[in-house]
Protein backbone atom coordinates (compact mmCIF):
# COMPACT_ATOMS: atom_id res chain seq x y z
CA UNK A 1 0.00 0.00 0.00
CA UNK A 2 1.08 3.52 -0.76
CA UNK A 3 1.67 5.76 1.86
CA UNK A 4 2.67 9.63 2.68
CA UNK A 5 5.07 10.88 4.90
CA UNK A 6 4.50 13.73 7.37
CA UNK A 7 6.81 15.87 4.51
CA UNK A 8 4.28 14.79 1.89
CA UNK A 9 6.69 12.11 0.25
CA UNK A 10 4.67 9.28 -0.94
CA UNK A 11 6.89 6.06 -0.35
CA UNK A 12 5.90 2.42 -0.84
CA UNK A 13 5.32 0.04 2.05
CA UNK A 14 8.53 -1.47 2.39
CA UNK A 15 9.80 2.39 2.71
CA UNK A 16 7.65 3.31 5.44
CA UNK A 17 8.19 4.02 9.10
CA UNK A 18 6.60 1.71 12.05
CA UNK A 19 3.32 4.08 13.81
CA UNK A 20 5.69 3.98 16.77
CA UNK A 21 8.82 5.83 15.08
CA UNK A 22 8.48 9.59 14.76
CA UNK A 23 11.82 11.39 13.37
CA UNK A 24 12.78 14.92 14.55
CA UNK A 25 10.98 16.89 11.45
CA UNK A 26 7.66 14.87 11.48
CA UNK A 27 7.39 15.67 15.29
CA UNK A 28 8.33 19.68 14.46
CA UNK A 29 5.79 18.76 11.66
CA UNK A 30 2.64 18.01 14.49
CA UNK A 31 3.67 21.18 16.37
CA UNK A 32 3.33 23.68 13.66
CA UNK A 33 0.16 21.80 13.21
CA UNK A 34 -1.48 22.08 16.97
CA UNK A 35 -0.24 25.73 17.08
CA UNK A 36 -2.24 26.05 13.64
CA UNK A 37 -5.17 24.41 15.26
CA UNK A 38 -4.99 26.84 18.28
CA UNK A 39 -5.16 30.49 17.17
CA UNK A 40 -2.56 32.39 19.52
CA UNK A 41 -4.52 35.26 21.27
CA UNK A 42 -4.48 38.67 20.05
CA UNK A 43 -4.43 40.34 23.99
CA UNK A 44 -4.31 39.52 27.27
CA UNK A 45 -7.22 40.94 28.56
CA UNK A 46 -10.21 43.32 26.73
CA UNK A 47 -12.43 46.10 29.00
CA UNK A 48 -15.47 46.89 27.68
CA UNK A 49 -18.29 49.48 28.70
CA UNK A 50 -21.35 49.16 27.29
CA UNK A 51 -23.97 51.82 26.55
CA UNK A 52 -27.43 49.93 27.08
CA UNK A 53 -30.73 50.82 25.24
CA UNK A 54 -33.94 49.54 24.02
CA UNK A 55 -32.85 49.50 20.02
CA UNK A 56 -28.87 50.19 20.13
CA UNK A 57 -25.68 48.93 22.36
CA UNK A 58 -22.63 51.02 21.82
CA UNK A 59 -19.77 49.35 23.09
CA UNK A 60 -15.98 51.08 24.19
CA UNK A 61 -13.36 48.96 23.92
CA UNK A 62 -9.73 48.80 25.50
CA UNK A 63 -7.31 45.96 24.77
CA UNK A 64 -4.61 45.62 27.05
CA UNK A 65 -2.86 49.09 28.07
CA UNK A 66 -3.49 50.77 24.43
CA UNK A 67 -6.02 53.51 24.51
CA UNK A 68 -9.27 52.73 24.06
CA UNK A 69 -10.56 52.43 20.37
CA UNK A 70 -13.49 54.08 18.44
CA UNK A 71 -16.98 53.21 19.52
CA UNK A 72 -18.86 50.31 18.43
CA UNK A 73 -22.47 50.39 17.74
CA UNK A 74 -24.99 47.24 17.76
CA UNK A 75 -28.74 47.42 16.87
CA UNK A 76 -29.91 44.50 19.39
CA UNK A 77 -28.50 42.28 22.29
CA UNK A 78 -28.25 38.97 19.69
CA UNK A 79 -25.80 40.87 17.83
CA UNK A 80 -23.68 42.27 20.79
CA UNK A 81 -23.42 38.70 21.95
CA UNK A 82 -22.59 36.99 18.59
CA UNK A 83 -19.65 39.53 18.17
CA UNK A 84 -18.61 38.65 21.75
CA UNK A 85 -18.58 34.86 21.11
CA UNK A 86 -15.95 35.90 18.35
CA UNK A 87 -14.20 38.11 20.57
CA UNK A 88 -13.64 35.31 23.33
CA UNK A 89 -11.23 33.54 21.13
CA UNK A 90 -8.91 37.07 20.63
CA UNK A 91 -8.73 37.63 24.23
CA UNK A 92 -7.38 35.33 27.39
CA UNK A 93 -10.19 37.40 29.21
CA UNK A 94 -12.67 40.06 28.67
CA UNK A 95 -14.17 42.40 31.04
CA UNK A 96 -17.39 43.87 31.06
CA UNK A 97 -19.86 46.96 32.74
CA UNK A 98 -22.80 48.63 31.62
CA UNK A 99 -25.43 51.18 33.65
CA UNK A 100 -28.30 49.67 35.76
CA UNK A 101 -31.27 50.58 34.17
CA UNK A 102 -34.93 50.23 33.12
CA UNK A 103 -33.69 47.04 31.09
CA UNK A 104 -32.51 45.23 34.32
CA UNK A 105 -30.26 42.73 34.46
CA UNK A 106 -30.62 40.24 31.17
CA UNK A 107 -27.98 41.12 29.67
CA UNK A 108 -25.52 40.24 32.76
CA UNK A 109 -26.82 36.95 33.26
CA UNK A 110 -26.36 36.31 29.15
CA UNK A 111 -22.87 37.19 29.50
CA UNK A 112 -22.33 35.47 32.83
CA UNK A 113 -23.84 32.18 31.04
CA UNK A 114 -21.38 32.56 28.38
CA UNK A 115 -18.26 32.61 30.86
CA UNK A 116 -17.60 36.48 30.29
CA UNK A 117 -17.13 38.47 33.51
CA UNK A 118 -20.09 41.32 33.54
CA UNK A 119 -20.56 44.17 36.14
CA UNK A 120 -23.38 45.98 36.56
CA UNK A 121 -22.88 50.14 38.38
CA UNK A 122 -25.05 52.99 39.52
CA UNK A 123 -25.14 55.54 36.54
CA UNK A 124 -23.34 58.26 36.91
CA UNK A 125 -23.43 61.44 34.85
CA UNK A 126 -21.10 64.07 37.04
CA UNK A 127 -18.25 64.42 34.60
CA UNK A 128 -21.00 64.97 31.29
CA UNK A 129 -23.04 67.67 33.31
CA UNK A 130 -19.81 69.33 34.22
CA UNK A 131 -18.92 69.45 30.41
CA UNK A 132 -22.41 69.37 29.24
CA UNK A 133 -21.84 67.57 26.68
CA UNK A 134 -23.47 63.65 26.88
CA UNK A 135 -23.67 61.41 24.18
CA UNK A 136 -23.84 57.35 23.50
CA UNK A 137 -20.59 57.51 22.87
CA UNK A 138 -18.89 59.41 25.32
CA UNK A 139 -20.94 57.16 28.06
CA UNK A 140 -19.37 54.04 26.84
CA UNK A 141 -15.89 55.10 27.19
CA UNK A 142 -16.45 56.50 30.60
CA UNK A 143 -17.62 53.24 31.38
CA UNK A 144 -14.55 51.79 29.99
CA UNK A 145 -12.12 53.83 31.19
CA UNK A 146 -13.69 53.51 34.70
CA UNK A 147 -13.72 49.87 34.40
CA UNK A 148 -9.85 49.74 33.44
CA UNK A 149 -9.58 52.01 36.84
CA UNK A 150 -11.33 49.87 39.18
CA UNK A 151 -9.76 46.52 37.84
CA UNK A 152 -6.47 48.40 38.90
CA UNK A 153 -7.38 49.19 42.40
CA UNK A 154 -9.17 52.13 42.49
CA UNK A 155 -12.57 50.75 44.18
CA UNK A 156 -13.87 54.23 44.07
CA UNK A 157 -14.15 54.14 40.27
CA UNK A 158 -17.56 52.16 40.21
CA UNK A 159 -20.11 51.78 42.15
CA UNK A 160 -21.27 48.64 41.78
CA UNK A 161 -24.54 46.78 41.91
CA UNK A 162 -25.31 44.11 43.79
CA UNK A 163 -27.25 41.42 41.09
CA UNK A 164 -30.58 40.03 42.95
CA UNK A 165 -31.27 36.31 42.09
CA UNK A 166 -34.27 35.82 40.22
CA UNK A 167 -36.35 35.21 43.26
CA UNK A 168 -35.38 38.07 44.79
CA UNK A 169 -35.83 40.05 41.72
CA UNK A 170 -39.54 38.94 41.76
CA UNK A 171 -40.20 39.67 44.92
CA UNK A 172 -38.81 43.07 44.85
CA UNK A 173 -41.10 43.56 41.73
CA UNK A 174 -44.36 42.23 43.21
CA UNK A 175 -43.61 45.13 45.84
CA UNK A 176 -43.07 47.93 44.06
CA UNK A 177 -46.13 46.72 41.47
CA UNK A 178 -47.97 47.28 44.80
CA UNK A 179 -46.73 50.66 45.74
CA UNK A 180 -47.25 51.87 41.72
CA UNK A 181 -50.90 50.65 42.14
CA UNK A 182 -51.55 52.97 45.28
CA UNK A 183 -49.60 55.84 43.49
CA UNK A 184 -52.13 55.33 40.57
CA UNK A 185 -55.23 55.70 42.94
CA UNK A 186 -53.57 58.99 44.46
CA UNK A 187 -53.20 60.40 40.83
CA UNK A 188 -56.66 59.19 39.39
CA UNK A 189 -58.31 60.61 43.12
CA UNK A 190 -56.45 64.08 42.76
CA UNK A 191 -57.91 64.38 39.29
CA UNK A 192 -61.78 63.96 40.89
CA UNK A 193 -61.29 66.64 44.04
CA UNK A 194 -59.64 68.95 41.31
CA UNK A 195 -63.14 68.87 40.17
CA UNK A 196 -64.68 69.22 43.37
CA UNK A 197 -62.19 72.50 44.16
CA UNK A 198 -63.08 73.97 40.42
CA UNK A 199 -66.87 73.84 41.99
CA UNK A 200 -66.50 75.04 45.18
CA UNK A 201 -67.40 71.41 47.17
CA UNK A 202 -63.39 71.47 48.57
CA UNK A 203 -61.53 68.42 48.87
CA UNK A 204 -63.02 65.14 50.16
CA UNK A 205 -61.09 62.25 50.93
CA UNK A 206 -61.97 59.19 49.21
CA UNK A 207 -64.71 60.79 47.49
CA UNK A 208 -65.16 57.70 45.20
CA UNK A 209 -66.35 55.09 47.63
CA UNK A 210 -69.54 54.19 48.58
CA UNK A 211 -70.93 55.81 51.40
CA UNK A 212 -68.88 59.62 50.28
CA UNK A 213 -69.93 59.31 46.19
CA UNK A 214 -73.92 59.30 47.91
CA UNK A 215 -73.65 62.17 49.94
CA UNK A 216 -71.35 63.74 46.79
CA UNK A 217 -74.87 63.03 44.53
CA UNK A 218 -76.86 64.43 46.24
CA UNK A 219 -75.80 67.90 46.20
CA UNK A 220 -73.78 67.46 42.99
CA UNK A 221 -75.24 69.12 39.44
CA UNK A 222 -75.90 66.04 36.97
CA UNK A 223 -72.75 67.27 34.40
CA UNK A 224 -70.28 67.00 37.26
CA UNK A 225 -71.71 63.57 38.40
CA UNK A 226 -70.83 62.30 35.29
CA UNK A 227 -67.25 63.76 35.08
CA UNK A 228 -66.66 62.39 38.43
CA UNK A 229 -68.36 58.99 37.02
CA UNK A 230 -65.87 58.54 35.07
CA UNK A 231 -62.89 58.28 37.88
CA UNK A 232 -65.42 55.87 39.93
CA UNK A 233 -65.05 52.68 38.35
CA UNK A 234 -61.24 52.89 37.62
CA UNK A 235 -60.73 53.88 41.37
CA UNK A 236 -63.33 51.17 42.85
CA UNK A 237 -60.87 48.44 40.47
CA UNK A 238 -57.21 49.67 41.88
CA UNK A 239 -59.40 49.37 45.29
CA UNK A 240 -59.54 45.86 45.01
CA UNK A 241 -56.62 45.30 42.77
CA UNK A 242 -54.45 46.90 46.19
CA UNK A 243 -56.46 45.35 48.17
CA UNK A 244 -55.23 41.77 46.37
CA UNK A 245 -51.53 42.83 46.35
CA UNK A 246 -51.11 44.02 49.93
CA UNK A 247 -52.90 40.53 51.12
CA UNK A 248 -50.33 38.28 49.14
CA UNK A 249 -47.76 40.53 50.20
CA UNK A 250 -48.61 40.19 54.28
CA UNK A 251 -49.15 36.64 53.46
CA UNK A 252 -45.34 36.10 52.72
CA UNK A 253 -44.30 36.85 56.37
CA UNK A 254 -44.30 34.02 58.74
CA UNK A 255 -41.48 35.35 60.89
CA UNK A 256 -41.91 37.61 64.56
CA UNK A 257 -41.94 41.16 63.75
CA UNK A 258 -41.47 44.14 66.36
CA UNK A 259 -45.22 45.29 67.06
CA UNK A 260 -45.85 48.05 65.87
CA UNK A 261 -43.99 47.13 62.06
CA UNK A 262 -46.83 45.65 60.25
CA UNK A 263 -46.77 42.58 57.84
CA UNK A 264 -46.86 44.32 54.74
CA UNK A 265 -44.04 47.47 55.70
CA UNK A 266 -41.65 44.33 56.81
CA UNK A 267 -41.90 42.60 53.49
CA UNK A 268 -41.41 45.47 51.71
CA UNK A 269 -38.39 46.03 53.51
CA UNK A 270 -36.91 42.77 52.70
CA UNK A 271 -37.94 42.72 49.16
CA UNK A 272 -35.73 45.68 48.86
CA UNK A 273 -32.54 44.56 51.31
CA UNK A 274 -32.90 41.70 48.96
CA UNK A 275 -31.04 39.66 52.08
CA UNK A 276 -29.95 40.55 55.28
CA UNK A 277 -26.92 38.40 55.11
CA UNK A 278 -25.61 40.53 52.12
CA UNK A 279 -24.29 43.39 54.70
CA UNK A 280 -21.70 42.83 56.67
CA UNK A 281 -21.91 45.33 59.13
CA UNK A 282 -24.50 48.15 60.51
CA UNK A 283 -23.11 51.24 58.83
CA UNK A 284 -23.51 49.47 55.86
CA UNK A 285 -27.32 49.18 56.51
CA UNK A 286 -26.95 52.70 57.90
CA UNK A 287 -25.93 54.32 54.60
CA UNK A 288 -28.61 52.20 52.52
CA UNK A 289 -31.64 54.37 54.01
CA UNK A 290 -29.67 57.33 53.44
CA UNK A 291 -30.83 58.99 56.62
CA UNK A 292 -26.70 59.23 57.65
CA UNK A 293 -25.78 63.41 57.79
CA UNK A 294 -23.76 64.97 55.23
CA UNK A 295 -20.59 66.19 55.99
CA UNK A 296 -17.99 68.97 54.75
CA UNK A 297 -15.00 68.16 56.76
CA UNK A 298 -11.63 68.97 56.15
CA UNK A 299 -8.43 69.55 59.26
CA UNK A 300 -9.93 69.89 62.19
CA UNK A 301 -12.98 71.10 61.45
CA UNK A 302 -16.07 69.18 60.94
CA UNK A 303 -19.51 70.05 59.22
CA UNK A 304 -22.61 67.98 59.72
CA UNK A 305 -25.16 68.91 57.12
CA UNK A 306 -28.80 67.29 56.21
CA UNK A 307 -29.73 63.54 55.32
CA UNK A 308 -27.54 62.48 52.57
CA UNK A 309 -30.68 60.63 50.89
CA UNK A 310 -28.33 58.58 48.73
CA UNK A 311 -29.37 55.31 49.82
CA UNK A 312 -32.86 53.14 48.68
CA UNK A 313 -36.20 55.98 48.74
CA UNK A 314 -38.80 53.06 49.68
CA UNK A 315 -36.42 52.01 52.83
CA UNK A 316 -36.26 55.36 54.10
CA UNK A 317 -40.18 55.72 53.64
CA UNK A 318 -40.70 52.47 55.38
CA UNK A 319 -38.50 52.97 58.75
CA UNK A 320 -40.22 56.77 58.65
CA UNK A 321 -43.37 55.39 58.75
CA UNK A 322 -42.33 52.14 61.18
CA UNK A 323 -41.28 54.88 63.34
CA UNK A 324 -44.33 56.50 63.89
CA UNK A 325 -46.30 53.35 64.62
CA UNK A 326 -44.43 51.66 66.90
CA UNK A 327 -43.42 54.87 69.08
CA UNK A 328 -46.83 53.69 71.17
CA UNK A 329 -45.84 50.43 70.98
CA UNK A 330 -42.26 49.76 72.34
CA UNK A 331 -42.25 52.17 75.09
CA UNK A 332 -39.01 50.40 76.52
CA UNK A 333 -37.12 50.42 73.13
CA UNK A 334 -33.96 52.78 73.82
CA UNK A 335 -34.21 54.80 70.56
CA UNK A 336 -37.16 56.21 71.52
CA UNK A 337 -36.37 56.62 75.43
CA UNK A 338 -33.22 58.71 74.35
CA UNK A 339 -35.55 60.85 72.04
CA UNK A 340 -38.43 61.22 73.56
CA UNK A 341 -38.49 64.69 74.61
CA UNK A 342 -37.52 65.61 70.72
CA UNK A 343 -40.36 63.14 69.50
CA UNK A 344 -43.00 64.77 71.79
CA UNK A 345 -42.37 68.32 72.34
CA UNK A 346 -43.78 70.73 69.73
CA UNK A 347 -40.61 71.64 67.27
CA UNK A 348 -40.85 70.16 64.52
CA UNK A 349 -37.32 70.68 63.26
CA UNK A 350 -36.17 68.57 66.62
CA UNK A 351 -39.09 66.22 65.57
CA UNK A 352 -37.97 65.64 62.57
CA UNK A 353 -34.47 64.66 63.30
CA UNK A 354 -35.16 62.52 66.38
CA UNK A 355 -37.97 60.60 64.01
CA UNK A 356 -34.25 60.01 61.50
CA UNK A 357 -32.51 59.23 64.24
CA UNK A 358 -34.70 56.47 65.64
CA UNK A 359 -35.44 55.22 62.13
CA UNK A 360 -31.88 54.96 60.92
CA UNK A 361 -31.09 52.88 64.56
CA UNK A 362 -34.22 50.41 64.03
CA UNK A 363 -32.76 49.91 60.83
CA UNK A 364 -29.46 48.70 62.33
CA UNK A 365 -31.05 47.25 65.03
CA UNK A 366 -33.36 45.14 62.60
CA UNK A 367 -30.21 43.90 60.79
CA UNK A 368 -28.90 42.60 64.47
CA UNK A 369 -31.38 41.12 64.86
CA UNK A 370 -32.38 39.14 61.49
CA UNK A 371 -28.34 37.97 61.62
CA UNK A 372 -28.92 36.71 65.03
CA UNK A 373 -26.16 39.09 66.68
CA UNK A 374 -28.41 40.23 69.33
CA UNK A 375 -32.44 39.07 70.67
CA UNK A 376 -35.13 41.35 70.75
CA UNK A 377 -35.17 40.92 74.82
CA UNK A 378 -31.76 43.14 74.50
CA UNK A 379 -33.04 45.29 72.39
CA UNK A 380 -36.08 45.39 74.31
CA UNK A 381 -38.87 44.99 71.51
CA UNK A 382 -42.04 43.87 71.77
CA UNK A 383 -42.38 40.83 69.11
CA UNK A 384 -45.75 40.03 67.17
CA UNK A 385 -46.43 37.67 65.01
CA UNK A 386 -44.79 34.08 63.60
CA UNK A 387 -43.78 31.68 66.10
CA UNK A 388 -42.63 33.31 69.22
Amino acid sequence: MVGVDAMGIVRLPSQQQPDNMKTPTSALTEEVTKQNIQPSREATGIVLGVDVHLRSYQVARKVDNLAIGPVQSFRSQTELLLWLERLKARAEQIEVVYEAGPLGYTLYRELRARGINCRVCAPDSSEQKRKRIKTNSIDARALAGRLYSYLNGDERALRLVRIPSMEEERRRLRSRQHDQLVQERKRLAARGNSLLLAAGYGSIKHWWRPKSLERLTAVLEPELQQMLELWVGLLRLLDEKIALAKAALMRRQTEPRPKGLGALSMEQLESELLSWQRYSSGRKIACLTGMIPSQWSTGEAQRLGPITKVGLGPIRRIMVEAVWRMKGFQPHYEPFQKWRAAVEGQNRAHKKKAVVAIGRQLAVDLWRLKTRRVTAQQLKLIMVGGSL
